[in-house]
């Protein structure tokens, strides 16, 4: 509605206009979660892109000032209604994952193993979140030979699948870039756990 960077900008100066136009994208959300519940759903996918490969796109203090409290409100409609809130972000969004679960965040995906260690997320954050995500379309999917997408694959599942909360997936859509070996190789692996 404002563009990337304009909005980024107005984040630093502009943050009457901010609180307003994120007070009405909640609320035409919340009419929507509203309607939605209506019917049997199980729950809702949330998203945007907080983060980049290396951080959040803005300080935490600013994400905890402008978007937690606009999230919570959404995922509290979510929640009491007894369904799961799933949220995708790109990027490193460690600094707030915390935060998210607080409020109720059930899954989490996209979870990019050239951002994270797949282990330690698992370990700090999984008995607080589902994770979705895990095998790189940056890196194994259109880059590895088959049987090195299958052994990621494999490896992936065991750390983020320990103990449950894991949906096996790659980090995103699959780019056109990817050889359809490659892709046979990933669905192997997913068929044989």
């Amino acid at each position: 509605m404002r563009g990337f960077e304009n909005f980024l900008a107005d984040l630093a100066s502009e943050e009457k206009f901010v609180c307003g136009l994120l007070e009405q994208i909640t609320e035409y959300n919340i009419k929507i979660i509203d309607r939605a519940l209506l019917y049997p759903i199980d729950g809702f996918f949330f998203g945007d892109d907080y983060g980049q490969q290396r951080g959040l796109l803005m300080s935490p203090a600013t994400w905890r000032k402008f978007i937690k409290p606009r999230l919570a409100e959404m995922f509290d409609r979510v929640k009491r209604a007894g369904r799961t809130a799933a949220l995708h972000s790109c990027g490193d969004i460690s600094a707030v994952l915390g935060d998210l679960t607080d409020i109720g965040l059930d899954i989490y995906q996209t979870v990019q193993p050239e951002i994270y260690n797949l282990a330690k997320i698992k370990e700090n954050f999984g008995a607080d979140l589902t994770f979705w995500g895990g095998i790189s379309t940056q890196h194994t999917l259109p880059h590895a030979a088959p049987d090195e997408v299958k052994k990621v694959a494999l490896e992936t599942i065991k750390i983020l699948g320990k103990g449950g909360g894991y949906i096996a997936a790659p980090t995103h859509q699959i780019p056109a870039d990817v050889p359809v070996e490659n892709i046979l190789a990933l669905r192997e692996a997913f068929k044989n756990q």
